[in-house]
């Protein structure tokens, strides 16, 4: 079985698009067609049902469309992988529907073609080995009922993808899917000859920081290569990241980055706010340079010495971002609310909704080998915080405000950094763990603009900020401010926009309360996003 290049994803990131969920199998179909039929020639197209209102048909829709309409083959030529909800964090019920539903889509194109369309399913925010031995458990029971029903084959092997999207999680990796392949083996009888893990980069980056969401990303790819030579399972790390680069800087122009940074990386996705904010054009050439290129690097490999350097790292960086982000979290979720909603989500509270848990710098605290820092960790732990908003929307604010979140710490990290362990700990940073930090820190800067930021955040979190960036610009070499033409305009919309979000953020609608002003703002907003690259 192959290993896909590139996987296209539903996230709601497109500043220039909403696409209903009554669309969805159609952009899967085109997702996953040759470029010479139009299409944007992917080899994968995820099914996305965590948080969503997907209909429990459209993974059956989806494989049909291309059974029907092309020549490709579902389950060898393309994939189709659907991302299932978490029964912790939504309900069994639904968990349980969706796996019914990837058996439904097996039955139907079973009428027309002899192998599985669908095999591997994504499990998301996974913390631990035996919240996925519960899924397979769950999916022989469901296996077993559809097998009695639908005279499904018997020797139908399902593969599970495991979705880790905190830094915690991220630095264990290792631990966590060595427990589960041995829990496969011992428990269900079930031996994986591969493993493909998902690496998330948006929640990470939204708890801990910019810093820390890519160190742990890349500890990560680097135990998945120590994983495979130790088990003998074909490990493969799939880099879950979005456009802008506090979510993973996947754009055509960085993408060379992209594979040098993360090398190791099986598989990236294309999320919305590439194919429809930057353009299909640009984006069939990124998906070709993918299948062409992502393989030709040796992975990541970081020996005991270096690890413990990097987790480190992530305590120092996580510290310093968390200090900002406690006092500015509130703020931010009442912008977020404005952010357009570009797909079909579920309600972020109620039976079938869900919020993100908290950050755990005490679980981070555990990992790092300096003892003032595990205390200064343990210190900032916090029970509860305002619900936190979704990665997308926090970054689209931020970025809305001029404060891209891609500085927030970053400064007085690298700062604190060489004061713990040396100028020489710095230069490892710039030039061996992070080396595109500087290409990083030279998008955000076009977006900055604190004047308007300290309007809707608290002034010391704006100095802090402020503090940051003249840091890093000790360091690295970037320009603030407007660098092309159209960012000019990006700042005039940011000002156009600002008695509005004055008027909602001091809870005193006014000018909201008129259909025109909302649609001016809205498509400011996405105007906005559509400048960047990407809503968030």
């Amino acid at each position: 079985m192959k290993i896909p290049k590139t996987m296209v994803t539903q996230h709601p990131d497109s500043a220039t698009k909403y696409t209903p969920i009554q669309d969805e199998a159609e952009e899967g179909l085109e997702s996953l067609k040759p470029v010479e039929e139009g299409g944007l020639g992917s080899d994968e197209y995820m099914v996305d049902y965590e948080g969503k209102m997907t209909p429990y048909h459209q993974v059956s829709q989806v494989v049909m469309e291309i059974i029907q309409n092309t020549d490709l083959v579902p389950g060898e030529d393309v994939y189709i992988t659907p991302r299932i909800p978490s029964a912790s964090e939504e309900t069994v019920f639904r968990q349980l529907m969706t796996l019914m539903s990837i058996m439904e889509a097996n039955h139907q194109a079973s009428q027309y073609q002899d192998n599985l369309p669908v095999f591997e399913v994504i499990h998301p925010m996974t913390k631990d080995a035996n919240e996925l031995l519960e899924v397979k458990k769950r999916f022989k029971f469901v296996s077993k009922l559809s097998k009695e029903e639908f005279d499904i084959p018997k020797d139908f092997n399902f593969y599970l993808i495991p979705l880790i999207e905190e830094v915690p999680e991220l630095m264990s990796i290792g631990e966590i899917l060595n427990e589960y392949i041995n829990g496969c083996k011992k428990e269900l009888d079930d031996s994986p000859d591969r493993l493909r893990v998902m690496l998330g980069r948006s929640d990470p980056a939204l708890s801990y920081g910019n810093l820390p969401a890519v160190f742990s990303a890349k500890i990560a790819i680097s135990e998945c290569n120590k994983l495979s030579k130790n088990v003998d399972v074909d490990v493969a790390p799939i880099y879950g990241a979005g456009a802008l680069p506090f979510r993973g800087h996947i754009m055509p122009e960085n993408i060379d980055s992209v594979m040098e940074e993360f090398a190791g990386a099986k598989t990236i996705t294309i999320q919305s706010g590439v194919r429809y904010d930057i353009g299909y054009d640009e984006t069939r050439k990124l998906i070709k340079k993918l299948r062409k290129d992502l393989s030709n690097q040796d992975p990541l490999n970081y020996n005991e010495k270096q690890m413990e350097e990097i987790k480190n790292y992530i305590g120092v960086f996580t510290k310093n971002y968390l200090r900002t982000f406690y006092q500015i979290i509130e703020a931010v979720k009442s912008i977020s609310d404005l952010m357009p909603s570009q797909r079909d989500r579920l309600a972020r509270k109620g039976p079938v909704g869900y919020a993100r848990d908290v950050p755990m710098p005490s679980h981070i605290a555990k990992l790092v080998s300096d003892k003032e820092l595990q205390r200064e960790l343990k210190e900032m732990q916090l029970d509860k915080l305002p619900e936190l908003p979704r990665a997308i929307t926090f970054t689209a604010s931020l970025y809305t405000i001029g404060l891209p979140p891609e500085f927030i710490g970053t400064g007085r990290g690298l700062e604190e950094v060489g004061r713990r362990f040396g100028d020489d700990a710095i230069d490892k940073i710039l030039t061996q763990y992070y080396p595109s930090l500087e290409n990083d820190l030279k998008f955000a800067g076009r977006f900055v603009n604190l004047n308007f930021a300290q309007d809707f955040l608290p002034d010391r979190s704006v100095r802090e900020v402020d503090q940051d960036i003249k840091t890093l610009m000790e360091y690295t070499d970037f320009e603030l401010g407007p660098m092309y033409d159209k960012d000019e305009t990006y700042m005039d919309i940011m000002e156009s926009l600002k008695p509005v979000l004055k008027e909602v953020f001091m809870d005193k609608p006014g000018l909201m309360s008129e259909e025109t002003e909302k649609e001016l703002f809205k498509k400011g907003l996405e105007r906005m996003g559509e400048i960047r690259g990407s809503l968030g």
